[in-house]
């Protein structure tokens, strides 16, 4: 034991030593800075305090035990019990750790469970979600009927707060109740598949599904078959979506606005022709909650909302509208706006066309009337009024039984009978002039065929013929006194063969008669203004330039006139045979040649030689008013002329680099009076070139189409059938311009001219003094005759009217003369224009002069007379 403190004393030292000497070891630098750390130095120092305090305590242990164990002292109950001690301690170590274990693997079986808890939850939730957000209303009941779910469309159908289904109702109490309180009006018998069909007091039809649940009880779907009902259909839910989405489309895109406005003013719908009508934006429609704040809107454009006041709206120049305001039952209003822009502009037109027609009409020397259908006047000319005596105001519908015709009427009412059945009659009317006097009319009723070829009614023309009535009366009175009775049998079929023939061409001679009396004038006028041409000052050039433009346009505009009629009334009638086209080509390429210089127009042509099936005379009508057209519209840029041919036809086109016409204008260019929309719009226009162009095409069976932009140009070809082909190309060039100056030893020549028109006789020895060639004027043949005694020889040429005085016909006598003097050169006028004059001067080496003439034309007929 001595031995033992020994040790422990000197161990004591030797750990105080090692400790002192670790201690200087371990923190010299400590010392050193003291001064500077003094609170670290604190905390090492308190816990080395401790730790040499923890060791001197584990030193004493030590020696304490080493004691026990060298003296034999030491206790093995006591350590076999802290051995037993250490050992238990570690199973409850053991023990606990794999306690730790399993309460690790029950808290992540915990997690798994509550999120296996959430995932259920929200399954549950979404279930919910996606049966809530369904269209159709849902319930779900028991084996025993009782309502286990429903949502909330369930509710909604029954649109009465008396029934208010709840979790554990029976369904057919929930029904029964619906019944008795009219909500649900009737049911239908289930059909094939079980399906059964509520109407409700709402006007909604709803057709239940009903399936069973493994449990034994049902679910039942409420499907809204409302639209399908009432279109009666029975197509499938995306069939109809589609179909409401057409319908949707096509009523925002139909060209007519459409504002719904509820009870209390509000705005229910509206569609997007309304949104551009009314000039707003479809925000500005969400925002506007009223028809009061649509109103009361900046960019409003002034859209009459109110029930009374015109129907018709002017919004602006480009917008027109026809309004309709309609109070619907159930207490809605309904407004639609028709946009009749271009129907008031084509009034406008019209209106202005009415009143050009009605200045040329009331000028023509003819009586002119439009009768409808329902045998009522609709249009009167000034001649017509004046001959009966009706006063300044037109005759506007004033039925014909109870107007100046109620005395006659009884005899026209047969014509008009046949007239109103698509014929074209022929007659002569005895009836009572302004003066009381009894006259004689001859009268044409021309039916009128709109585009369905449907008859609207006729146009009456007449003309005053009492006096060659009066005049046959007489002579027919003075034959009745010398011939016997068989004689006047023999004169009484004549006559009647005489009125059929006149009734069958009385419609052709009307139409050369009119013609022959607009054009005798006009082409005097045109001959005394080129006179005067050459002899006024230059101050006087412009006027003098201006009439001969206005005489231009009104030739143009009476001739457009009377080939219309002619058309209309199916005087004309094509002549087609084989025909070499290219010297028509070549002669319309280089009159317009000529003519392109007035218009500034680059103007240019190129054809191939082709034998065509053709009227030529129609064909060349046809081609002057396109290239006339492509002249206009085309001013100041380029027009090309060209006839191709492919296949078995010659397409003849002709270019401008003009305005253009759009697609829509491109749908009624070829109608009668129709006139476009621009800056090259000319006043003296009647719309009519095209429509004529139209009207010969058909007659001709030629087809004619039109390619044309807006901005760039047009092309309009015709197809003409080829008879044969031959591939020789002909290119020519505009600049060549034909002279006008006569030949010298036409200045020798004498000319003869017959006339009945003095202005005409005064108007062409006027301009053929100004040229310097002498010309001799007569009334009619018979004063030529008495003045020159019978005798044609110092007369070099003849130029003579083809419609004279007392019944002389020009022809007749061109032709008299001809068997004298066949070598004589003869040119005969005429505003006739029909073919069947062409064919008969076929032959007979005499010239056709067309009335007008000008002093271009005539100089070229000169010198191809004397040539």
């Amino acid at each position: 034991m001595l031995k033992t403190e020994q040790h422990q004393t000197i161990d004591s030292q030797s750990n105080e030593e090692n400790l002192a000497r670790n201690k200087n070891e371990a923190f010299p630098e400590i010392e050193e800075d003291k001064t500077h750390e003094e609170t670290e130095l604190e905390k090492l120092r308190r816990e080395l305090t401790r730790q040499i305090d923890e060791n001197e305590k584990l030193e004493k242990i030590n020696a304490a035990l080493m004691y026990r164990i060298e003296e034999g002292g030491f206790n093995h109950h006591s350590y076999r019990a802290f051995e037993h001690a250490v050992q238990l301690s570690e199973k409850v170590n053991e023990k606990t750790e794999a306690l730790q274990i399993v309460l690790q693997k029950l808290e992540k079986s915990n997690t798994e469970i509550a999120r296996a808890n959430q995932e259920t939850n929200q399954l549950k939730l979404r279930l919910n979600d996606a049966i809530e957000s369904i269209n159709q209303a849902m319930v779900l009941l028991d084996s025993r009927g009782a309502v286990v779910y429903f949502n909330r469309h369930f509710v909604t159908v029954w649109d009465n707060y008396s029934v208010t289904p709840k979790i554990g109702d029976h369904y057919y109490d929930i029904t029964q109740l619906a019944k008795h309180l009219g909500i649900i009006r009737r049911v239908l018998p289930p059909d094939s598949e079980g399906r059964v069909i509520y109407q409700l007091s709402n006007s909604r039809w709803y057709q239940l599904t009903i399936r069973r649940t493994q449990e034994g009880g049902k679910v039942i779907l409420f499907n809204d078959i409302t639209e399908v009902k009432l279109n009666e259909s029975n197509r499938y839910e995306q069939v109809i979506k589609e179909k409401n989405k057409l319908l949707q489309s096509l009523i925002d895109n139909v060209d007519v606005g459409i504002l719904l406005i509820n009870q209390e003013g509000g705005v229910a719908f509206w569609n997007n022709t309304f949104i551009t009508q009314s000039n707003l934006s479809k925000q500005a429609m969400f925002d506007c909650k009223n028809i009061y704040s649509l109103q009361m809107h900046a960019d409003w454009s002034g859209l009459n909302l109110e029930k009374g006041g015109d129907t018709t709206q002017i919004i602006n120049e480009n917008l027109v509208v026809d309004r309709r305001i309609t109070l619907l039952p159930e207490g809605n209003t309904l407004c639609t706006f028709t946009n009749v822009t271009s129907q008031h502009q084509y009034a406008e037109t019209l209106k202005q066309n009415e009143s050009w027609i009605r200045m040329i009409t009331d000028n023509v020397p003819a009586l002119i009337a439009y009768i409808g259908t329902d045998k009522n006047f609709l249009y009167t000319n000034k001649g017509y009024r004046d001959w009966y005596g009706l006063g300044e105001e037109p005759l506007y519908g004033v039925a014909m039984e109870q107007s100046h015709l109620k005395h006659v009427y009884p005899r026209l009412i047969h014509y008009v009978e046949r007239v109103n059945k698509g014929e074209v009659v022929s007659f002569q009317s005895e009836e009572t002039n302004a003066k009381g006097e009894i006259g004689f009319l001859q009268k044409v009723y021309l039916p009128h065929f709109n585009d369905k070829n449907e008859i609207e009614g006729h146009f009456v023309l007449a003309t005053d013929v009492s006096h060659q009535v009066r005049s046959k009366q007489q002579l027919q009175a003075a034959k009745d006194q010398l011939e016997s009775n068989v004689e006047k049998r023999t004169r009484e079929l004549n006559h009647a063969n005489i009125a059929l023939q006149e009734a069958m061409n009385s419609k052709s001679k009307f139409l050369a008669a009119i013609s022959h009396d607009l054009m005798q004038p006009l082409s005097a006028a045109i001959l005394f203004n080129e006179s005067l041409r050459d002899q006024v000052q230059a101050s006087a050039e412009p006027i003098v330039s201006a009439l001969d433009n206005s005489l231009s346009d009104l030739n143009s505009l009476i001739r457009t006139l009377i080939e219309t009629s002619k058309l209309d009334a199916g005087v004309v009638q094509p002549d087609k045979k084989r025909e070499d086209a290219l010297p028509l080509l070549t002669q319309l390429a280089e009159e317009f040649s000529h003519i392109s210089h007035d218009y500034e127009v680059n103007f240019r042509y190129k054809f191939q030689d082709a034998i065509v099936h053709t009227d030529l005379s129609l064909l060349s009508r046809i081609l002057r008013n396109l290239l006339s057209n492509a002249m206009k519209y085309g001013a100041k840029g380029k027009v090309l002329f060209v006839a191709r041919t492919k296949g078995n036809h010659l397409r003849i086109s002709i270019f401008d680099q003009g305005v253009g016409i759009s697609q829509a204008d491109q749908a009624v260019i070829f109608k009668e009076f129709s006139r476009l929309e621009n800056d090259f719009n000319y006043s003296y226009s009647l719309g009519l070139g095209l429509y004529i162009v139209d009207k010969m095409s058909r007659l001709l069976e030629h087809d004619i189409n039109v390619i044309s932009t807006q901005g760039v140009g047009s092309c309009f070809t015709l197809t003409v059938p080829l008879a044969s082909i031959q591939d020789i190309e002909h290119e020519a060039s505009f600049d060549a311009v034909p002279q006008d100056s006569l030949p010298d030893n036409l200045l020798d020549k004498q000319i003869w001219h017959i006339d009945n028109d003095t202005n005409m006789r005064i108007a062409m020895q006027t301009l053929f003094e100004n040229w310097g060639v002498e010309v001799v004027t007569f009334s009619g043949f018979a004063q030529c005759m008495a003045v020159m005694d019978h005798c044609f020889d110092e007369c070099d040429l003849l130029i003579v009217d083809y419609h004279l005085d007392d019944g002389e016909n020009g022809l007749e006598i061109a032709k008299h003369i001809k068997q004298t003097m066949p070598a004589m050169p003869i040119m005969l006028c005429t505003a006739n224009h029909s073919k069947a004059l062409e064919n008969e001067l076929e032959g007979t080496n005499i010239q056709l002069l067309h009335k007008p003439i000008n002093s271009l034309r005539l100089k070229q007929a000169l010198k191809s007379a004397v040539s």
